[in-house]
């Protein structure tokens, strides 16, 4: 039965690649030869003009498609990346790989490539996963949810454009380490405090406007400790605490800088953030410095030398990409808000970062209701029931009978606002297959359907207590 099937997908694939070489104007018919000479050649040489385009030769994991050369107007057009890229949008996303070696052979996977990316989906930072207090959530990779230490990380460089998740990839770090308790913080986001300002009242956490005010602080206190360990004779902050009682204990210090192009607008901070950077990690400071400007003018050598830990977002272009990481391979990520690249260890993964629940224990409640209205219980419904958990306006439109396309994507952005839904996916080509449900969607609807059965048995037993009532009421008329 599987061989049945995959016959027919390779006969789909074939049938959809002849249709493409078609269209793109790059099949040679016998008219098109140049004259009569190089016709009668071709033919004397294969028989080129009665051989078919493509043969169709099946393999255990994808479909091999050898291509007659002679039936090519233009192999540098077929050989380039933008026909590969173009057929891959034909072919729904399938894997495409093209090799010119002793004839054209395009090998293509059977099946579009939605697993891949369905295991690195936008889903809700779990707080309770946390291994240890100095650990901080990447995100989920192919393997399993990545979470390092602080210690692992060491000094911190971060860069991505702009709104591609890198301040929400920050407020779930801050979370895991106000939540382990073991760490102080000291916030700088360049927007005079507006980002960070929910932190200001909890307990290790300084927010700051300028930069300068507590990077003049932080090198006294490193200095000091430099002079702690010396007369410890210790090499460091695990060494040095590791014989010492709670109160005797040093704790380590995260600097966050969400932006790090205005902190270096004010006078000497480079020279400084420098020698942070350099000297810190002995002593259990660790900056975290993130950038929507990853150039080479704000990134310098000096600052990024010594930050042993590099993530990248999704970037432009190459050269951002070789800012961060110095290697190229951001800029090829998915341009998915939370898609990441971690250089650590001598090793590049890809992940999706958590999103995280920015809301503290001082904040102000959501202006958002989480109290779902009749049309989106309706549409919640047949998202779980009947679309598998997909958001997919127009599906949900035809499952549901709404007809307002505009009420269907509003319902999308508040629930994606309040973790409903996940941002939109996309597969390997970048092509956007809709928004999934979220486990906490699933436990609204859960509870709004324990309320309305609540609400359905006081009607019922006020019902019932009306009827006892007008029994007795009858009965006392009938005595």
């Amino acid at each position: 039965m599987a061989n049945q099937i995959e016959r027919r997908v390779a006969e789909h694939i074939a049938t959809m690649t002849y249709q493409h070489l078609t269209r793109s104007n790059l099949v040679r018919d016998p008219a098109s030869f140049d004259s009569a000479q190089d016709f009668d050649s071709a033919q004397d040489a294969q028989g080129a003009t009665d051989e078919p385009l493509i043969w169709v030769w099946q393999c255990p994991d994808r479909v091999v498609l050898i291509v007659n050369p002679l039936r090519i107007k233009n192999l540098d057009a077929l050989l380039s990346h933008r026909f590969t890229h173009h057929l891959g949008t034909v072919l729904q996303g399938r894997r495409i790989a093209v090799m010119n070696h002793r004839g054209i052979f395009l090998q293509v996977g059977y099946y579009p490539e939605l697993a891949r990316d369905l295991a690195l989906a936008s889903k809700p930072l779990d707080l309770s996963r946390q291994p240890s207090p100095l650990h901080v959530p990447i995100g989920a990779t192919h393997r399993d949810d990545l979470w390092l230490s602080l210690v692992e990380l060491d000094a911190i460089l971060i860069g991505g454009a702009r709104r591609m998740g890198k301040t929400n990839l920050l407020h779930g770090w801050i979370a895991a380490l106000l939540q382990g308790g073991e760490t102080r913080l000291i916030l700088y986001d360049g927007k005079g405090g507006v980002e960070f300002a929910r932190y200001a009242h909890q307990p290790r956490v300084q927010v700051v406007e300028k930069l300068s005010d507590a990077l003049g602080e932080l090198f006294a206190e490193m200095n000091t400790r430099l002079d702690a360990l010396r007369r410890a004779r210790v090499a460091n902050l695990a060494e040095y605490n590791r014989d010492k009682n709670a109160g005797g204990r040093l704790e380590r210090i995260a600097l966050i800088v969400d932006e790090l192009a205005f902190a270096l607008n004010e006078p000497g901070i480079e020279d400084v953030l420098v020698d942070v950077i350099a000297r810190g990690g002995a002593v259990g400071i660790h900056p975290i410095l993130a950038t929507q400007r990853p150039s080479s003018d704000v990134v310098t050598p000096r600052i990024k030398s010594n930050l042993v830990t590099r993530l990248a977002l999704p970037v432009p272009d190459r050269a951002s990409s070789m800012v961060i990481l110095d290697r190229a391979g951001a800029e090829a990520i998915a341009k998915t808000p939370g898609r990441l690249l971690i250089a650590h260890r001598a090793r590049h993964i890809e992940a999706q970062a958590f999103v995280a629940n920015i809301e503290t224990p001082n904040s102000s409640p959501s202006l958002v209701s989480s109290r779902l209205s009749e049309r989106e219980t309706r549409i919640a419904q047949a998202i779980v029931e009947q679309l598998d958990g997909w958001f997919v306006t127009k599906r949900v439109m035809a499952a549901t009978g709404e007809r307002d396309v505009g009420f269907v994507n509003q319902v999308a952005q508040r629930w994606e606002l309040l973790g409903y839904l996940t941002p939109v996916l996309k597969n390997a080509r970048g092509h956007n297959l809709g928004r999934r449900v979220t486990e906490r969607l699933n436990q609204v609807l859960a509870h709004e359907s324990g309320e309305s059965a609540n609400e359905a048995n006081q009607v019922e037993s006020g019902a019932n207590l009306d009827l006892s009532a007008e029994n007795a009421a009858c009965a006392e008329r009938k005595g």
